[in-house]
């Protein structure tokens, strides 16, 4: 095993949002940084399988769904999958972005290995195995995500199972499809493959699809997609998958009863869990499998950080990168620039959904005294001209300030629109401060506006 005379700064594990925003920060505020990145590019789960991938074939099977409907606009058009092309596109959208990607971390100064890494010393420096080379440094950050996560369920290892990886590296578009899981992942894949005229079924074992967000939002989206011709079984538990003949059938109680439906593939939507490196697990303090950080991202262990999916909090790739940033900023002795605590997240979905801060029964479960309010876009122009499905506004503020403390939306663009809202939160903006702004006509946006006023009148 060769050793590197080199005493790095900071070594980054884990190429992905996380690892590679605080390797750029670091190097760029003059720390000698190495990352260790274990696959064979940049960008980590996110873009190389997950949230790019992800939307390359969203924005495709969108322009399909848009196609089906283009007679209401006076258009006649048609649409069918080139399923080469379809895949080239995503693949040539990641390709592109890995490439950039790795253009700029060069630039930055950072030395980049390729290998999976190891931690085998913690005696005042720390020492890093790398592909055989051990490389020393000051501090350590850990920034390695996630996995799919494969629920013990009977059948789960056949060749009729796949992951979100399989889907996102793949280059089949089954017929039909179950779906376990109707979480982010989950309603995310159930919204691509019924755009495409797939048969879809979700199996959640909680009461409720995307039980996570604001309930108004999970229902709205819940309609929509068996409008579209989702079949949705919540509170239900899956037995066992079974291979029959080229497809998969799928035995699952629900209500009390057992049912059993069948599709081309299953596939398993139950979340994600860390991947920790090796000679790690058994010396950090581990909460829920993921590696315990305090505000700053210290670990329990002195020198060596955690950030992003593999540590604590919700699994976003934008909340990583802005971890990484800040846990960067703080090495190199100055303050952390992001609030952690206010982070937008949303659902690629059609039409999206976006939320950021509280909703009205976390304000309730608080003992906040709040006010909520809520705007349909069923009356927004911009909405009315693209012909968009039912969607909302809806705003939550603290009843005596105004301030505003929780935002969810189901619109287009909503991914888009949700930053001002952020903005406000992150600020403790009120509903009259954020009423100063004048919103362009027509517009999404203008959704927002309403529902401020709405909120107004409560206030």
């Amino acid at each position: 095993m060769e050793n590197t005379d080199k005493i790095f700064d900071l070594i980054v594990i884990g190429g992905g949002p996380a690892g590679y925003s605080a390797a750029m920060t670091a190097s760029k505020l003059g720390l000698s940084t190495l990352l260790a990145e274990g696959g064979n590019n940049l960008g980590g789960t996110c873009l190389n399988r997950g949230c790019i991938p992800t939307k390359a074939l969203l924005h495709s099977s969108g322009l399909v769904r848009q196609f089906k409907s283009a007679s209401e606009f006076g258009v006649d058009a048609s649409a069918s999958i080139n399923e080469d092309k379809f895949f080239s596109y995503r693949d040539e959208t990641v390709n592109a972005l890995v490439s950039g990607l790795e253009l700029s971390v060069k630039a930055s100064g950072v030395e980049v290995v390729k290998g999976m890494a190891s931690l085998v010393s913690f005696e005042g420096i720390v020492e890093v195995e790398v592909g055989g080379t051990v490389y020393k440094a000051k501090d350590v950050l850990i920034a390695t995500g996630t996995k799919p996560a494969l629920p013990p369920i009977e059948g789960i290892d056949s060749d009729v199972v796949i992951t979100s990886n399989d889907v996102l590296e793949g280059k089949e578009l089954p017929e039909s499809l179950i779906i376990v899981g109707g979480g982010v992942i989950g309603c995310e894949f159930a919204s691509l493959y019924t755009d495409l005229g797939r048969k879809v079924t979700i199996i959640e074992a909680l009461p409720r699809i995307l039980a996570s967000i604001d309930k108004d939002l999970a229902r709205n989206l819940q309609m929509i997609l068996k409008n579209r011709g989702a079949e949705i079984f919540s509170g239900a538990m899956v037995n066992k998958i079974v291979k029959n003949g080229s497809g998969a059938e799928v035995t699952f109680t629900a209500g009390g009863s057992e049912q059993t439906v069948c599709a081309d593939k299953v596939l398993i939507a139950t979340g994600r869990r860390t991947v920790i490196p090796e000679g790690l697990s058994e010396k950090l303090e581990i909460n829920n499998g993921r590696i315990a950080t305090d505000e700053n991202g210290r670990t329990s262990m002195e020198h060596i950080y955690a950030a992003g999916d593999v540590a604590n909090g919700i699994q976003l790739a934008h909340k990583a990168a802005a971890e990484g940033e800040n846990i960067a900023m703080i090495l190199a002795g100055k303050k952390a620039v992001h609030d952690v605590k206010v982070v937008p997240a949303c659902v690629y979905c059609s039409p999206e959904i976006a939320c950021v801060g509280i909703t009205d029964a976390e304000a309730k479960e608080a003992g906040i005294d709040f006010v909520t309010a809520k705007a349909l876009t069923s009356a927004n122009s911009r909405s009315v001209i693209t012909r968009e499905e039912r969607g909302f506004v809806k705003l939550v503020a603290e009843k005596e300030s105004g301030v505003l403390i929780g935002c969810q939306l189901m619109c287009a663009n909503a991914s888009d629109v949700i930053g001002e809202l952020a903005l406000a939160i992150a600020n403790r903006l009120t509903a009259s401060q954020c009423l100063l702004s004048v919103r362009p006509h027509p517009s999404y946006e203008e959704v927002v506006g309403a529902a401020l006023e709405e909120l107004l009148k409560k206030l």
